[in-house]
């Protein structure tokens, strides 16, 4: 494996957020695989609609220009993602073109926020994005993380390294294209 750098969004900044536990297990797995990465949360950006440059937007427009790929973690509200996602990922289109993103939702319910994974692949799709299969839908997300940070399930577990998987071999197998882009 080349040194890929992918960084995780958390995509939420609602207090109590069950899903940043969730997020640091990805973290960790990927830190295991000797990937490279970051954790980056939407809470430390002050995002408005309006468009204004806010203190940290230009270190993550860095984060994402060298990106191989990302992963984003997202709780289901309402059927859909969270509002302030949606304002920093629309903070830096290019940066995304041609690079994998693995999906991981998150949900008290039962179904894992599957919802917020369709609505996320169509956002992927217009940044142009590549989402990738399988993705981790987290169900019962109080349960989902274990006291010593890892997935209390071996199944979660195995099927977020399946994601991460196919996040690592589409960033390896895009580098050419997005190298030959202008």
């Amino acid at each position: 494996m080349s040194n890929l750098f992918i960084p995780t969004i958390l995509g939420t900044a609602r207090p109590g957020r069950r899903s940043a536990a969730v997020a640091e297990s990805i973290v960790d797995l990927m830190k295991q695989r000797s990937i490279m990465t970051t954790l980056i949360d939407v809470a430390d950006f002050q995002l408005t609609a309006t468009g204004e440059e806010v203190p940290g937007l230009s270190t993550y427009r860095e984060q994402m220009a060298a990106a191989d790929g990302l992963v984003i973690v997202a709780p289901e509200y309402n059927h859909g993602y969270p509002g302030e996602l949606k304002l920093l990922l629309d903070s830096d289109y290019a940066a995304y073109v041609r690079k994998p993103v693995g999906l991981v939702t998150v949900s008290s319910g039962r179904i894992g926020g599957a919802r917020v994974a369709e609505q996320l692949r169509l956002l992927a799709s217009a940044f142009r994005m590549v989402p990738v299969s399988p993705g981790l839908h987290v169900v019962d997300a109080e349960r989902a993380v274990g006291p010593d940070g890892r997935f209390a399930s071996s199944s979660l577990e195995q099927v977020a390294n399946d994601m991460l998987d196919e996040v690592v071999w589409f960033a390896e197998a895009l580098a050419p294209a997005r190298a030959a882009q202008p």
